[in-house]
């Protein structure tokens, strides 16, 4: 039962980012969702499921983007794995906890993506705009998208 309930979160998840970036960007930004969605599994999940999720998210993300083939995958796995480390020390359960990680999280991984994309591919498609802007609104958009994975997907695990 809790698989389908993850499988019906990341569909109405994946469904939502596609839409909102492609309906109602704001000014060529919109909240990426699935990097909220992924971190508010992780945090719900155990370590198995708050690794697993991300992953998916990210296996997604690279699916429509046109960047180097797994990095968000790669990336968003890390995260996971970075959220399990850090809900033993920190309660995230708090909606400011929730975006004071996720903001930094943000940053982190688009600063990874950054860099693998230089790394290996040249330029990074990625704006600066994207860079600095994309991070708090994601980040404001986590409490909301956790709300709605607790009420999806289950009470979270310590």
């Amino acid at each position: 039962m809790t698989f389908l309930k993850d499988a019906g979160f990341f569909l109405v998840l994946s469904a939502a980012h596609w839409w909102l970036h492609w309906s109602f960007p704001m000014g060529g930004l919109a909240p990426n969702l699935l990097f909220a969605a992924a971190f508010s599994c992780a945090v719900i999940g155990g370590p198995v499921r708050g690794i697993a999720l991300p992953f998916f998210f990210g296996l997604y993300a690279d699916v429509l983007g046109a960047g180097l083939a797994g990095s968000w995958a790669l990336i968003f796995t890390l995260m996971g794995y970075a959220v399990q480390v850090m809900k033993r020390h920190f309660d995230l359960d708090n909606p400011f906890s929730q975006s004071a990680a996720a903001l930094v999280l943000s940053l982190l991984s688009l600063a990874a993506y950054q860099s693998a994309y230089m790394t290996m591919g040249g330029l990074s498609p990625l704006p600066l705009r994207s860079m600095l802007l994309e991070p708090p609104i994601s980040a404001l958009t986590v409490p909301f998208v956790f709300a709605a994975a607790r009420r999806a997907c289950g009470r979270p695990r310590r």
